[in-house]
This record gives structure tokens, sequence and C-alpha cells, in this order.
């Protein structure tokens, strides 16, 4: 592959046959908004595909991690040019003279994040919210500002830092056409800010407002730990058969940076088995296999099984096998996200190792060990933490309870009940005051949301209080008058759909 720029930005050709491909991406994803500006990369990049229709396939539709660009760029070395040419003179020269009406263009098209695809009750979102805070991958389980409160100085802005020479990364299929030119607005590549996670002690568990049970914990981006990730989940699914629980758990990853990534595993729990098993017991499942694989190991064919097809997958890579025979053996191995394969240019701009090559990681790996699986392991549980739905007590030996921050004082404000009907059930409060709202539950409990690290969000008829310093939701729904007060109360950017 060659490497070289043009206008200030980086162009990478490869050598593979046919018309002439490629894609245009930036070093900027969601985990690089802040709170008051989530979703706005989704509508710099929603704004050039309406201007460009060509620009985007399917996939530029969903604004990802690490997926920030367009894909629509192919044809004659002419119409390459022509449509390089067309998306960076429309980021240029953002915004529109018509930014209301593509604003609301924008907000009628949804914005997917596969961390958030049930929005703030995801519980994958809950564990980054609750390590992290309100930054960074913390802010992946809030849903978007509404697309019209953003301002022509907003996404002007936002251009000008990410969607610039030096943050961008063209990767061609072939040679670039000689008169191939990059009319980006200027800029470096931006040099990002990863957070760091919160300070933890051993393991922990806690509730919160959420529709599943989820695991998670911190790995090296290594090949081996994708490989035990599987293993786990292939115990903790017999595990759950042979307790006759219907649950099916998957698993999750989150690139974080450069040394660590985010592995999840879990479930949901919206429906019920059978059996009537409860959501506790599942949550007991799923900690006692992680226990026992983390202390004891996997036996070696766990280990060489799944190993032997990886490697069949990557010699039919390497001898350019046909799509037939590649699909079969992705099919086969269950690819992990590590084997994914993509652009190092890409990753590069957001610093994280997403493209592993072969061959040097298979040749590791076909010499692994059980021995060397407890080695890579032993982090994983001192970082480990487990979120279940609220009203759920599993018992968790070795894991700390969590629990939101309480306080037993009363504060003074506006106080607000359930209407007369619902008191018979619910005997707590929400109280409002000029810097904050607290909800106080039967037993007379506090728990105390600054208004500036609150949330407001609708979610399928439902409206939740968010801390996103803490990372916690509570359900205020049966606070009519209080949600009203709140609505009054918190800054636009502050009052949510969530999807």
């Amino acid at each position: 592959m060659r490497r070289h720029e043009i206008d200030g930005a980086t162009v990478s050709e490869g050598e593979s046959p046919g018309p002439l491909a490629g894609r245009l991406s930036f070093g900027c994803d969601p985990r690089d908004e802040d709170l008051d500006t989530i979703g706005l990369t989704h509508v710099v990049q929603q704004l050039v595909v309406r201007a460009q229709p060509s620009a985007a396939n399917d996939n530029d539709q969903i604004t990802g991690m690490g997926d920030t660009g367009f894909s629509g760029v192919a044809g004659s070395p002419a119409q390459v040019v022509e449509q390089v040419a067309a998306i960076c003179t429309v980021l240029d020269n953002l915004p529109p003279a018509d930014l209301a009406d593509a604003l609301a263009d924008v907000a009628s098209r949804d914005r997917h994040l596969w961390v958030t695809g049930r929005g703030p009750l995801n519980p994958f979102g809950s564990l980054l919210a609750r390590r992290y805070g309100a930054r960074g991958a913390g802010l992946l389980r809030w849903p978007e500002v509404d697309p019209r409160l953003f301002t022509a100085e907003d996404i002007r802005r936002h251009v000008r830092t990410f969607f610039t020479t030096g943050n961008a990364v063209l990767s061609l299929s072939g040679a670039a056409p000689p008169d191939l030119r990059l009319p980006l607005p200027p800029g470096p590549q931006v040099t990002r800010f990863t957070p760091s996670a919160r300070h933890q002690a051993g393991p922990i568990w806690y509730a919160d407002e959420v529709g599943g049970v989820q695991l998670a914990f911190l790995g090296g981006p290594d090949p081996a730990t994708e490989l035990l990730l599987r293993i786990l989940t292939s115990r903790v699914n017999e595990a759950l058969g042979r307790a006759g629980y219907a649950h099916t758990a998957q698993s999750e990853v989150l690139e974080h940076d450069a040394d660590v990534h985010e592995h999840g595993l879990g479930f949901p729990t919206s429906s019920r088995d059978t059996t009537g098993s409860d959501t506790a017991g599942a949550a007991e499942v799923l900690w006692a296999e992680f226990q026992r694989l983390v202390v004891e190991g996997p036996a070696q064919a766990e280990i060489d099984e799944p190993v032997a097809l990886w490697a069949e997958f990557y010699r039919l890579v390497a001898e350019g096998s046909t799509q037939e025979a590649f699909d079969e053996a992705i099919v086969a191995a269950g690819i992990p996200p590590f084997s994914i394969l993509g652009s190092p240019d890409e990753w590069e701009l957001l610093g994280t190792p997403g493209f592993i090559p072969s061959p040097d990681p298979m040749d590791r790996l076909l010499r692994f060990t059980a021995a060397q699986a407890r080695d890579v392991m032993a982090g994983w549980f001192s970082s480990a933490m487990m979120v279940v739905p609220h009203g759920t007590r599993p018992a968790l030996p070795g894991a700390v309870e969590q629990t939101c921050p309480r306080s037993s004082g009363r504060p003074s404000g506006q106080v607000y009940r359930p209407p007369m009907l619902k008191r018979l059930r619910s005997k707590g409060a929400l109280i409002i005051s000029s810097d904050s709202a607290a909800i106080v539950d039967g037993d007379g409990n506090v728990h105390t949301v600054p208004l500036a690290d609150a949330l407001l969000i609708e979610q399928g008829g439902r409206h939740l209080l968010a801390h996103t310093g803490h990372g916690c939701v509570t359900d205020i729904s049966d606070y009519s008058a209080g949600v009203a007060r709140l609505r009054s109360v918190l800054p636009p950017r502050r009052v949510r759909q969530g999807r």
C-alpha cells in the first residue's frame, strides 16, 4: 500500500483490480462531542449527504465508533476526482444557506449507535456512563440533541476542528488520479483526549434503569482477549441452558484507546421464559462463569478449536480465495471484532488498533496456552462491573454493591407528588430547587441530581431523569407536574427524545 499526501491530506493507494473506489474518512466520532453537542458529528455527516447523495452508502447513515466518513466514492478516475472534490467543497462551505430546512431534514432521520440500540436503557451504555462519566465513551448512553437546536457556529466550529486536511484519510483501491484534489478546510490532525476510567477498587455491581443484565471489564486490544471472551460466552450460554433460562448472552467490545478495550457480556431481560426464571438467577450464572474462567482458566481444547478455524480464515485471506470460500470461513470461524478488515489509516486517526494484520496474531495464538490465558485475564476481575435492573438483587460473591449516592436530608424546594390514585403504590416525591432535582423514595432516601448534570429524557412514553455525572437514570413518570417544571427550567438541549 502506497501512502502520500495531497493538499495536506493523507491518501492511501491499494492494488485492487476493477473500477476505482474509495472512502474519505475523518478522525472524529461521537466520543469527540460533549454533553450539549451529542449528535453534531452525525449532523455534519448528513448535511454532506443531503448536498451530495452519492457521497455515502447505507452504512454512512450510521454514525458509529471510528466510522465517520463517506464511502460512495467509486467509478472512473474522472468520476472519483469529481466526487471527492464535491464532498470537500460541501464541507468547506458548511453550514448551508438553508440551514433551518437542512436541520429539519436531518432531524427526520434516525441516528444509530450500536451501543445505544435501546437508548438510555441499554445496559452496556449504563456501564460506560458509570465508568467514564459525561465524557468520551460515557456519552454513548445519552440521546442526541435535537438537530434543530444546533447553530451555524456549532457546525462551523465542528467542521473546522475535525473535518480538515490533517484529520482526513482518503483510502483508494488503486492509484490516485493525477488531477485529484482535496480542497478541505485546513487544519492539523486532532490530538484526541481519551478519558481514563474512574478509579475502582475491586469488582462492583449496581442496579439502574436498564433493560438487561450486563457485565463489563477492561482488557487489552489483543486477539487473545477476544478468544477468551468467546470462550466465556459459550460457557455462560451452556450454563444458562442447564439452569433452564431462556436468555442468550452476547458479547460487546468498544475500542476505547490504543491500550484498553471495554469488553462486555450480557443479555436482555424484557421477557421471561416458560420456567419463570428470574433476572437475579441469570445474573448469578453470568457472574459465576466469569469468576470460574478467570480463576481456573480455560481448557486447552477450548482454545485450540476456535484458533484452528481462525487460522483457516487467515489462510484464505492470504491466498486471495474466492468470495464464496471467504464468506464460508467467516461463518465457520465466527470471526470476532479484531479480525474485521479495515484501513489502518482510518484507525490511526482515532488512536485505536482496529486492524490487526495477519499472520503475526495467528502465529502467537497457535502457540497460546491455558497458562498464558490466565495471565491475560489477571486484570479482568478488578475492573469488572455488572448492572442489573432495579428491583434485582443477585448474590454475586466477591462483588461489592455500589449504589447511587443517597442522603436522608430532605432538601428545600417545590415538592411534587404522584396523582392521588398513584400515591397508594408510591410514597415518594420529586423536589425541584433552583439548582437541583431530588427524588425521595418511599423509605425517605434522597437521590439528588444537580441541574447542571441533569437530562430529561422521554423514552417510550416514560420520563427519565438522568444524572450524567454519575451515569444513572431514574424513572420520574409518576410526577407529571414535576416533569413539566423540569422542562421549563432545563436548557432546551438538556431535554431529549430517546429512541
